[in-house]
C-alpha cells in the first residue's frame, strides 16, 4: 500500500487530520509525541482488511488544529473526530501519548470505546508547576537542531538495538515533520496528565503491549499501568524498543489482531 493521502474533518474542537483506510468497525489510532498518521502505515495496510483504520494527526500535527493542552481537550478532540466521522463506537489503540490520550477518552466517554489497546505509554506524569526537564530539553532540540537532525535524534531514542535502518530512516523522517507548537502543547499535556483514577474504572478490556528493549517507557511501567486496570493483559512485543508498531509490526498486528478477534 502507497502512502494514504490525508483528509480532514471539520468538528466542534476544530479542524483534525487523518488517514484511512479499510470498512466495517472502526479503528480509531493514536500517535505518539513523535509521530503523526503517518506512524501507523504497517497498521492501515494490515488491520484495514477486519477494520475501517483511522488514524488521527494530534491536534498541532499534521494539519490538525491546536487545543488546550490538557487531557481533558484532547480527549474530546477524539470524541468529537469519532462523530464527525459518524462512528458511534470503536476500538481504540493509543501509543505513548496516543496513548495517554486513548486513556483519557475511554474515562471520560467510555460509552465510544469498546476495546482498548495501550502500546508503550503509561499514566502521565501527574505533575504540577512548570515542565520538567526532559520536556524542555526535547523543545530545546527541536527548536535548534535541523529537522532532519532532530528526526535522526528521537529516531535513535525510538529504537531498539536490532532496529533495521530502514526503519530508522522512516521514524526520523517522521519525527522531523513534529511542528513545534504541536510539541509544545503535547509536551504540557502529559506533563500535566494522571490517568491513575481514571484507569481503575475502565470497563472495557484493555491490551497493553510494550516493546522488550523500550527505552522510552520501560516495560515495567506499561505493566504498572496494566496492573490498575480491571480487565488488563499485557504482552511483550520481541526485538523492538519503543516504536514496536514499525520495528516488529508482524507480531505487534497479530496481537492487535487477536485481542480485537477475541
Amino acid at each position: 500500500m502507497t502512502q494514504l493521502d490525508r483528509k480532514i474533518v471539520r468538528t466542534e474542537c476544530g479542524s483534525i487530520s487523518f488517514r484511512e483506510a479499510g470498512a466495517g468497525q472502526a479503528l480509531l489510532l493514536l500517535h505518539g509525541i513523535g509521530g503523526n498518521s503517518r506512524s501507523w502505515r504497517l497498521q492501515l495496510e494490515k488491520l484495514s482488511s477486519r477494520w475501517r483504520v483511522i488514524a488521527w494527526d494530534a491536534p498541532g500535527y499534521g494539519e490538525s488544529g491546536l487545543c488546550a493542552p490538557d487531557l481533558e481537550s484532547y480527549a474530546a478532540a477524539a470524541a468529537a473526530v469519532l462523530s464527525a466521522l459518524d462512528v458511534e463506537r470503536a476500538h481504540v489503540l493509543g501509543h505513548s501519548m496516543g496513548g495517554v490520550v486513548a486513556q483519557g477518552l475511554a474515562g471520560l466517554r467510555p460509552e465510544l470505546v469498546d476495546r482498548m489497546i495501550l502500546s508503550g505509554t503509561w499514566t502521565g506524569d501527574a505533575a504540577s508547576g512548570p515542565l520538567g526537564e526532559r520536556w524542555t530539553a526535547r523543545l530545546d532540540d527541536r527548536r535548534r537542531m535541523p529537522p532532519d537532525t532532530y528526526g535522526r535524534t528521537r529516531a535513535a531514542a525510538m529504537t531498539g538495538p536490532d532496529a533495521r535502518a530502514e526503519v530508522i530512516d522512516e521514524l526520523a523522517s517522521i519525527a522531523a515533520e513534529v511542528p513545534y507548537p504541536g510539541l509544545h502543547a503535547a509536551c504540557v499535556m502529559l506533563h500535566h496528565a494522571d490517568t491513575r483514577p481514571l484507569a481503575s474504572q475502565f470497563p472495557m478490556p484493555v491490551l497493553v503491549l510494550a516493546g522488550v528493549a523500550d527505552g522510552l517507557v520501560a516495560p515495567e511501567r506499561s505493566e504498572a499501568l496494566c496492573g490498575m486496570i480491571p480487565d488488563g493483559r499485557a504482552v511483550r512485543i520481541a526485538a523492538s524498543g519503543h516504536a514496536a508498531y514499525l520495528e516488529n509490526a508482524a507480531e505487534y498486528n497479530a496481537a492487535v489482531e487477536s485481542f480485537l478477534n477475541a
